[in-house]
Order: structure tokens, then C-alpha cells, then sequence
């Protein structure tokens, strides 16, 4: 099943219609997300290795999903489960 797109009053089909969706603004917001993404997480020691096994598998999974979520890891809650905010008592 062949697909079809009609973005700003044109019909692309197959390869076209994925190239012309990337150059959309969304289609470009969501490229730059994720070379962000990327880019962010692949410095040493965030690159999994290419070992084959379970451990190796999880590995990619845990990086792909931190490409996803990278702005997350500028959050810092003042309040953890472990710790009380400096200055404050139980």
C-alpha cells in the first residue's frame, strides 16, 4: 500500500513524499530533535558497545530512548525522594 501525501496543495507518493515531509517545518524540527539528541548522548561513555548479548541489547534501548528524551536530563527537582532541601529538617 503505496503512500500518499498532500502537503501544501501537492500529492507526493513513495520516497518523494517522505524527503518532502523532512523539509516541512515540523519535519525539520523533529530532524534537528533528534541530531540533538544524538549528538548529546554519544560522547564517551554513553555509546553502548556492539557486543552481542542481552546486556549489549538493553544498552541500545536505554540509548535510544535517552535520544527521545534528552531535554529531560537538563531537569533537576529540588525535592528527590532521598533528599531534603538544604536548610529544612523532616
Amino acid at each position: 500500500m503505496p503512500s500518499k501525501w498532500t502537503i501544501y496543495g501537492r500529492t507526493y507518493q513513495g520516497v518523494p513524499a517522505y524527503i518532502r515531509i523532512l523539509f516541512t517545518p515540523a519535519g525539520l524540527f523533529i530532524a534537528i530533535y533528534l541530531l540533538i539528541g544524538v549528538f548529546y548522548n554519544t560522547a564517551p561513555p554513553h555509546l553502548p558497545t556492539a557486543a552481542f548479548s542481552l546486556a549489549a541489547i538493553h544498552s541500545w534501548i536505554q540509548y535510544f530512548i535517552s535520544i527521545f528524551l534528552w531535554p529531560l536530563s537538563f531537569w533537576h527537582p529540588t525535592l528527590s525522594v532521598s533528599q531534603w532541601p538544604a536548610g529544612s529538617t523532616p
